[in-house]
């Protein structure tokens, strides 16, 4: 049998919503005589009894993820139920960049790279450092 946390994560939360349940907290942050309430920490969700969640509903909560760009998310789901993604390769690309000008030149520059997937047992993260160090010219 397949045992799942269920409670956490942004997926759960925003599939609650869509299932009737709503924040309290976010509901009573003004007081009575307009003055802002303390904050609680956040009630344990309890989705309705008659809560569902339709097959477009369910969609649109994966589709966020993905604008989100939680990728990690979904396979993680997946792979969860016995469902991995198709392994298609290592991904190589970047997205950070680090500008520089005629008056600010970079004198080390910090390249990381990984030649299998990330995490490994090497880099804890799918994030890899850069870094840079600028000399003023």
């Amino acid at each position: 049998m397949l045992l799942l946390q269920v409670g956490r994560g942004s997926e759960f939360r925003s599939a609650a919503k869509k299932m009737g349940y709503s924040d309290i907290k976010s509901m009573n942050t003004v007081k009575g005589d307009g003055t802002k309430a303390e904050d609680k920490p956040p009630a344990k969700i309890i989705i309705p009894e008659n809560g569902t969640l339709s097959f477009e509903g369910f969609v649109e909560v994966y589709q966020e993820e993905l604008t989100q760009g939680k990728f990690w998310g979904i396979a993680h789901d997946l792979h969860r139920l016995n469902e991995p993604l198709p392994n298609v390769g290592l991904f190589n690309a970047r997205y950070d960049r680090m500008y520089f000008s005629q008056v600010l030149q970079p004198s080390a520059v910090l390249d990381t790279t990984s030649s299998t997937a990330c995490p490994n047992s090497v880099e804890p993260s799918d994030h890899l450092p850069v870094a840079a160090s600028f000399v003023r010219k």
